[in-house]
């Protein structure tokens, strides 16, 4: 038994065909509790109220664009006011205060972000590992993410930079012991590394 249709435009076209084989094979169903003459009338109905909405919808787009491009000039407005009200009390900034406003913020240097934490790795192939850590909690904003690789004994080497809290790190070497850590950077540096994890593949 098939399942009766839950998004409109397979309601609609059921209701189409229900209609057209109810008009056309009435000695077949002589007596449905709605007949196909109903049915057709309601159908139009249904029809008639789409058009209606769809031509309300076009206007509602158009009246949002209207409305997007008169706050525009409103914003446009405010901020020639608001950058004249900066420079006439510049010597008074707090005044800004009667119109809501304020003085402007001294900018803070940029800091280098702090150490990566809870490095785990939550999954393994045979030439494949997914890396996934936590954000540092002191610092600066994170930019992105270095994944530094080292092969057995050997040095630290780059081998990846992501923007999100994982990597997915494909075609690594099999049998030898890979040792994996995270450092989290943005313009004003380098954070401490993360914990080392180690594994063979």
């Amino acid at each position: 038994m098939p399942q009766f249709p839950r998004r409109e435009p397979e309601m609609a076209m059921l209701a189409r065909l229900v209609t057209d084989g109810l008009a056309k094979a009435g000695e077949d169903f002589p007596s449905p509790p709605v007949p196909a003459s109903e049915l057709q009338i309601k159908l139009k109905a249904y029809e008639a109220a789409k058009v209606a909405a769809a031509d309300v919808e076009a206007q509602l787009r158009q009246l949002y664009v209207a409305k997007d491009r008169v706050l525009q000039e409103l914003v446009s407005c405010v901020k020639a006011d608001l950058r004249y009200a900066e420079i006439v009390v510049r010597d008074r900034p707090e005044k800004l205060t009667r119109l809501g406003w304020g003085p402007r913020r001294e900018r803070t240097a940029l800091r280098a972000p702090g150490e990566v934490r809870g490095m785990t790795v939550v999954e393994e192939g045979d030439t494949w590992v997914r890396l996934r850590w936590k954000a540092p909690v002191d610092g600066g904003v994170v930019a992105a993410y270095t994944i530094q690789r080292k092969d057995g004994a050997g040095p630290w080497q780059d081998a990846g930079v992501a923007t999100k809290k994982e990597q997915l790190m494909t075609d690594q070497p099999r049998g030898v012991e890979l040792s994996y850590r995270v450092t989290a950077m943005n313009r004003a540096g380098v954070g401490q590394p993360s914990a080392t994890v180690t594994l063979v593949l």
